[in-house]
């Protein structure tokens, strides 16, 4: 609801006006009481909005003056913040500047007074407005009187309910057979006896109704001897549910249940389920907390306690029942939709008449606008229950006003919003948070790290949700994923064993929710998407803008008109993603900087792939205005020649800047150490710029990639005490490695460090003392080390390391090892990844011991130039599922112990000798190679006689014949020679493309005829 959103807003202005009065207090001198107030005022606001939510009347009546109570939030934060930066901004400018501010006094004293003038506008813009709520006044203040020890809105009880009467169930049947038969099996003796199963499925879809159905099922009556049915909800207390519980099961002891306390009530519960067997039905859970407070009075006993649970949130169902049965539901068919509305309207006087095939048409054609959900299908039976056959079609007509005023959704507009009713029924907070969504590009993966600094840059993430020892990117991350469990986003996890700063790597949703989201951020006037669907002869807005988006191909963008000033003076992001791909930087960013440098109230700012070059002089940057910008929160810029100006250090507040994937001649003031709130540094990639000055860090980092002692202090790292994430390169130096990896070894918060270690001699005792410490740290956890000498590596004791060795992923390449890496590297407890590259290692053998590698998955062995015998021997690497190796020329076979590797899924063999090759594969059919045995049981075994040109087989049937033959993007799948398509080569690659691939054609026209004739 529009007014779930102007509360979201009014939060937000309110905790920043707040975070201004505490923080910024010496520069709110003069003005603090009148800001007070006005703050109090927002409040009030506030406190209707949550009154007009329970009440109709105060509803209409507000719904006029809500785009009014925005812009005075806007405003209100806006005035406040902008005098203070000003003031804080003015007062930090050196002696002589004080000097010029000391003889100004009267100046000062102007804009204070100004400013005074400006809130009393605001103040008086309020009270017209809120007159209205007048006759509301003692019923708002009895409100909150009553709820002032309750919960937040969202938290508040709500108890489900079956929508649907009993007889009004269709669809189930298999379902609640499904469901009954895994409560009646038996467990196997894993030690717990506790069955669990989970009904999981979105708001409306029918879970409380099987539920019930499983409930009742005769079946379970005859084989169990108790039966509890609680409604949790969101807010419940253990000893509520206790008593609930018992209660149901032993209805008799109620005097007893009601008087006892929450450990008797306990010890009660676990006595009658050690008794006899019983199904309990935990109906809506919002929390795993509910079962953590339930788990350890249902006793784990020989007769088998049953669980039913119903939640729209999968991670709730799977903390209950890891080894459970979760049931998720599906979407009505359009028949069975159908059966179900014709069951809600059978009293209607349309049914049985001569009309009824023409009802019956009509009805599937409304019920198109239910998308198959069960309670969308009951609402609108209820519209349709009381009317005539000749009223259905002015409903059909008028459906959008009968489904919560659906407006049609999707690019065709045949789903309407019912759809959405997710998003009805979410949190006030992450109402705004899922709209913003809409922003990105359709069919996208978002990226969630990036996503959680543009929530917290437009103030959408409130501190009030933080939970003990959480950032504030941690709550960003369950706001999204609550709305992951809600079903309306999809979310990517970070793979197995990856270690991130995030839980999530990325997120995207269905593109009706999309059409979702960019209908309800139109009708609440949160932002404006321009891209290339909108029409170019659509009127201009005329209501303020928030946040603009541009989504065009270069051309356009140079083309694009910003909104007038005064539509723009309170926009507060910017999102400009041209068209084109992602390193493709082909967009001048002159213009469009020019432009946003009258947007004075930003709070984010995205430009991707541009090149920030001015064309008149190289040296005038375009982006030399950011620095006025200065209410910026968040700061991304991706493409070539960006040059920062030394006015970056008056962005007081910027807590993300980014420049990842940036190229070419970027450079960056020595400022950064001036930003207290910067959290979040992304610098570019430095390998191949010139020398650019040296850059002290802010300490308030958590996340800090790209660095390089090139261009930043290694000392610097051990003032950065809330780093959670580093990547960093270093190069010669070993007091700079050891200024970095001795604090970070140390810290309890990082969640990922990555090392890139270039040009070191780890020759001398010192050295290997330092790798050590690099290798062996519990918070490495990534680590690439390169050109860089090291005979040998240091043997990995435990027992001087208190933690656990942390490294995940590691590729060595010219560190010139003589020793056999082996025996180090195998002893990596998390060790997941391994590449040996070019000259790594020296020797002439290696052996990977039994029980060594215990959780490698990925292992390379490439450009090994003087290895000749690798040994594995049994019960080495058990998890190992992939293995490639490449130009070790002089490598004899393949180990033996390859063959009890049965977690190998696939093998590639990459430029290896012929006489290596052979020894595994099958020729003709029939013959096998000597090794072949040792790598049959592989489902994948990949040979490439040269890089540019791989030669695929699959399974155990192997052969010269059964070959894919890829050569610069197009893959022919060759039975003979015959089959290569010279036709397609022609038509996409030059003559000489062409020529080149009649050569091979000769290679293999050579080894066809060769198995012809057995040679």
């Amino acid at each position: 609801m529009p007014e779930d959103i102007l509360s979201s807003i009014l939060s937000s202005a309110i905790e920043n006006i707040g975070k201004l009065l505490i923080e910024e207090v010496k520069f709110l001198r003069g003005v603090r009481e009148q800001v007070t107030l006005l703050r109090d005022d927002l409040k009030w606001i506030q406190m209707f909005l949550r009154y007009a939510d329970k009440k109709q009347a105060a509803r209409d009546t507000i719904q006029q003056w809500l785009p009014e109570f925005r812009a005075v939030a806007y405003e209100a934060s806006d005035l406040v913040e902008d005098y203070a930066l000003r003031v804080s901004i003015s007062s930090n400018r050196g002696f002589t500047r004080a000097l010029k501010r000391t003889a100004c006094i009267a100046r000062e004293c102007y804009t204070i007074h100004a400013l005074g003038l400006e809130i009393q506008s605001l103040r008086t813009r309020i009270s017209n407005r809120t007159k209205i709520f007048g006759r509301f006044v003692n019923l708002i203040a009895r409100t909150e009187e009553g709820e002032s020890s309750a919960p937040s809105r969202q938290k508040q009880l709500r108890h489900t309910y079956s929508f649907v009467a009993e007889e009004d169930v269709v669809g189930l049947r298999n379902d609640v057979e499904k469901l009954v038969e895994h409560l009646l099996k038996e467990g196997e003796s894993t030690g717990r006896k506790i069955r669990v199963a989970s009904i999981v499925g979105m708001g409306g879809i029918g879970k409380t109704t099987l539920a019930r159905k499983v409930y009742h099922h005769e079946k379970l009556k005859q084989c169990i001897k108790g039966f509890a049915w609680i409604c949790v909800s969101q807010q419940w207390q253990t000893k509520d549910l206790l008593q609930g519980i018992l209660l149901k099961l032993t209805p008799e002891n109620r005097k007893q249940i009601m008087k006892s306390e929450q450990d008797e009530l306990a010890k009660l519960l676990r006595e009658h389920l050690g008794a006899r067997r019983c199904l309990i039905v935990l109906d809506d859970i919002w929390s795993t907390d509910v079962w953590d407070s339930l788990k350890d009075a249902i006793l784990v006993s020989e007769h088998g306690t049953k669980i039913l649970l119903t939640t729209r949130i999968r991670d709730v169902a799977e903390h209950v029942g890891p080894n459970g049965y979760r049931h998720e539901l599906r979407f009505l068919t359009e028949d069975q939709s159908w059966e179900l509305l014709r069951k809600k309207i059978r009293e209607s006087s349309g049914e049985g008449c001569e009309d009824l095939d023409k009802m019956k048409e009509l009805g599937k054609e409304m019920l198109n606008n239910c998308g198959g959900l069960p309670l969308a299908v009951v609402v609108l039976g209820g519209i349709l229950r009381t009317r005539t056959f000749k009223e259905w079609n002015e409903v059909h007509e008028n459906i959008k006003s009968y489904l919560d005023k659906g407006e049609k959704i999707g690019k065709e507009g045949e789903v309407p919003k019912v759809l959405a009713y997710s998003y009805y029924d979410l949190p006030w907070q992450l109402k705004p948070c899922f709209l913003y969504l809409g922003k990105f590009r359709e069919d996208s993966d978002i990226g969630a790290e990036s996503l959680y600094q543009m929530w917290i840059g437009e103030g959408m993430i409130f501190e009030n949700d933080r939970r003990e020892k959480e950032t504030i990117m941690d709550v960003a991350e369950r706001y999204l994923e609550e709305l992951a469990n809600r079903c309306m986003v999809e979310i990517k996890k970070h793979e197995e064993g990856k270690c991130a700063v995030t839980r999530l790597k990325s997120c995207r949703f269905h593109d009706l929710m999309r059409d979702l989201c960019l209908a309800k951020a139109k009708e609440e006037n949160l932002y404006k998407l321009v891209d290339r669907s909108t029409s170019r002869d659509s009127p201009p807005a005329i209501e303020a803008q928030y946040s603009l988006v541009l989504h065009l191909l270069p051309r356009d963008i140079s083309k694009y008109n910003f909104p007038p000033k005064e539509q723009t003076k309170h926009l507060r992001s910017f999102l400009c993603d041209s068209l084109v791909a992602k390193w493709e930087y082909s967009n001048p960013g002159v213009r469009i900087m020019s432009q946003v440098k009258n947007l004075k109230m930003l709070r984010v700012l995205a430009i991707l792939s541009f090149h920030m070059a001015s064309q008149s002089c190289y040296l005038k940057s375009p982006l030399g205005y950011v620095g006025n910008l200065i209410h910026l929160r968040c700061l991304r810029l991706r493409g070539q020649n960006i040059n920062l100006p030394y006015s970056l250090g008056n962005l007081k507040y910027l807590e993300t800047l980014d420049l990842s994937g940036s190229s070419r001649s970027c450079r960056i003031p020595n400022v950064l150490w001036k930003l207290e709130h910067l959290r979040y540094l992304y610098l570019p990639d430095w390998r191949w710029w010139d020398a650019h000055p040296k850059l002290r860090l802010s300490k308030q980092l958590e996340i800090l990639e790209s660095f390089d002692n090139k261009i930043c202090y290694p000392k610097d790292v051990c003032k950065l005490s809330n780093l959670r994430a580093l990547k960093a390169i270093v190069r010669k130096n070993l007091e700079d490695l050891k200024h970095i990896i001795n604090p970070i070894s140390n810290l309890d918060c990082i969640r990922i460090s990555s090392l890139r270690i270039v040009d070191f001699d780890f020759g001398s005792n010192r050295g290997l003392d330092v790798l050590s410490r690099v290798l062996f740290s519990r918070n490495i956890h990534e680590l690439e080390i390169g050109n860089s000498l090291c005979k040998k590596l240091p043997d990995y004791q435990s027992h001087m390391f208190p933690d656990l060795a942390g490294l995940t992923q590691l590729k060595l390449f010219g560190t010139d090892i003589e020793e056999d890496p082996m025996a180090t590297l195998e002893e990596l407890p998390n060790l997941r990844i391994l590449k040996l590259g070019h000259n790594s290692f020296l020797g002439q053998e290696m052996i990977c011991h039994s029980m060594g590698f215990p959780k490698l998955k990925c292992l390379e062995l490439h450009g090994l130039g003087n290895l000749k015998q690798w040994k594995v021997e049994e019960g080495a690497m058990p998890e190992l599922s992939s293995l490639r190796i490449r130009e070790c020329k002089v490598l004899e076979m393949i180990p033996d112990g390859l063959r009890c590797l049965t977690t190998l899924e696939e093998v590639s063999l990459v430029e290896m000798p012929e006489l290596f090759n052979n020894r595994v594969r099958i020729e003709s059919g029939c013959q096998q190679g000597e090794d072949y045995d040792k790598i049959s049981h592989v489902p994948s075994v990949k040979i490439h006689r040269y890089s540019f040109s791989p030669f695929t087989f699959f399974s155990s049937n192997f052969s010269l014949v059964n070959i894919q033959f890829t050569v610069l993007g197009i893959p022919f799948f060759l039975a003979s020679s015959s089959n290569l398509n010279f036709d397609k080569l022609h038509q996409h690659h030059s003559i000489f493309s062409f020529v080149f691939l009649m050569t091979i054609e000769f290679f293999l026209i050579f080894f066809s005829s060769s198995e012809e004739t057995g040679s």
